[in-house]
C-alpha cells in the first residue's frame, strides 16, 4: 500500500471540518494521516481537534490567515517532510462525493502509463496560455486517461513526492485565487505530467448536475463574492507575466477584464462600480506585483 496522507485547510468551520474528516476516514482507501491546517487567529478549531492525534489526525495552527495558498504550502511541506509518498490537498467544506474517490485516484496513478507523473485529481482542466483561459473537457471527450494542466479547485489534487523533491510547492504569496493553477503550471514547467480520468470527471459532473453546461462570458456574482474577482485577476496576471512569460495571454486577459469591468453595470450602478473597483485594483496590483492579503476576504457563508 502506498504511503498516503492528506491535509485539510480550515478557518473556523469546525462542523464542516468534522464532516470532511469523517468522510476521508471512511474512504475505501483512507489516508494514513490527516493534517489539519488551521488558518485562523483564534482557538476554536484547536479546542475541538488538537487532542485527536491518536485517531490519525495531526493539528497545525498557523496563527493567522495565510489564505488557501499559504495553508497549502504549509500542509504539503509538513507531510512530505514526514516521508509520505503521496499527499492530497483538501478544503474543509468539500468532502469527497464517493467513498471510493481516493482509490479511484490511485487507479489513475497505477494505470495511466505516465512515467513522469507528478499529480492526479478528480477533475482537471487545460490552460490556454495565449488566451489566459481554462478549458474544461467536453462531455464527449471524457474517455480514458487525459492530460491536464491543473487540477480544478476543490477537486483533490494528489501530489507525488518527486514534485516536492524538485523544489515545487504551492506559492504562499498568492494568498487566494488560482493557487491550484499556479501549482499545476509549476509542475508542467519542470517536466511533470498531470493526469485525470475521463470516467471519474463524468461521474463528478453527473453528481453535481454539471453535464452539458456552457460557461457564460459573465455571471453575476453576489456582492459579498466580488472580492474574489480581485484576487483571481491579480494572481493570473502575475502567473502570465512572471512565470509563464506570456505577453499575449496577458493582453487577452487585460482586455477581457476591462470589458467585464464595464459589463457589470448591466446589473445596476452600485454593483457596477463595486465590480469595476475590484477588477481595476486587481489589474493594477497584478501588474505592480503586489502579493499577500491586500483585500480583506468576506467569510464564505455555508449552510
Amino acid at each position: 500500500m502506498k504511503k498516503f496522507a492528506a491535509f485539510v485547510i480550515t478557518r473556523d468551520r469546525v462542523v464542516h471540518l468534522a464532516k470532511t474528516i469523517e468522510v476521508l476516514q471512511q474512504q475505501k482507501l483512507p489516508p494514513e494521516l490527516i493534517l489539519i491546517v488551521d488558518n485562523s487567529e483564534g482557538q476554536l478549531t484547536r479546542k475541538q481537534f488538537a487532542e485527536r492525534q491518536s485517531e490519525g489526525i495531526l493539528y497545525h495552527h498557523t496563527g493567522y490567515n495565510a489564505g488557501p495558498a499559504g495553508a497549502a504550502y504549509t500542509g504539503m511541506q509538513m507531510l512530505f517532510e514526514q516521508g509520505f509518498e503521496w499527499v492530497m490537498w483538501v478544503d474543509d467544506d468539500d468532502p469527497p462525493y464517493f467513498d471510493e474517490l481516493t482509490a479511484s485516484l490511485f487507479e489513475i496513478v497505477d494505470n495511466c502509463g505516465v512515467s513522469d507523473l507528478g499529480m492526479v485529481g478528480a477533475v482537471g482542466e487545460r490552460f490556454i496560455r495565449t488566451r489566459a483561459r481554462l478549458i474544461r473537457y467536453k462531455d464527449n471527450e471524457l474517455k480514458g486517461y487525459l492530460p491536464a494542466d491543473t487540477i480544478s479547485g476543490n477537486m483533490f489534487p494528489l501530489v507525488n513526492r518527486r514534485v516536492y523533491e524538485a523544489g515545487i510547492l504551492p506559492d504562499p504569496r498568492l494568498f487566494f485565487g488560482f493557487e491550484e493553477l499556479d501549482f499545476g503550471l509549476s509542475l508542467k514547467r519542470k517536466g511533470f505530467q498531470i493526469m485525470v480520468s475521463g470516467e471519474l470527471i463524468r461521474k463528478q459532473r453527473e453528481y453535481a448536475g454539471r453535464i452539458g453546461i456552457v460557461k457564460p462570458f459573465y455571471k453575476r456574482k453576489r456582492r459579498s463574492d466580488l472580492w474574489r474577482e480581485y484576487y483571481g485577476l491579480r494572481n493570473l496576471i502575475q502567473i502570465l507575466l512572471k512565470k509563464e512569460k506570456s505577453g499575449v495571454g496577458f493582453i487577452y486577459l487585460l482586455v477581457r477584464a476591462i470589458i467585464k469591468s464595464f459589463y457589470g453595470f448591466r446589473f445596476g450602478f452600485s454593483y457596477g462600480f463595486m465590480n469595476l473597483d475590484f477588477l481595476w485594483a486587481g489589474m493594477a496590483d497584478g501588474i505592480m506585483g503586489r502579493n499577500g492579503m491586500t483585500v480583506i476576504p468576506v467569510k464564505k457563508k455555508l449552510v
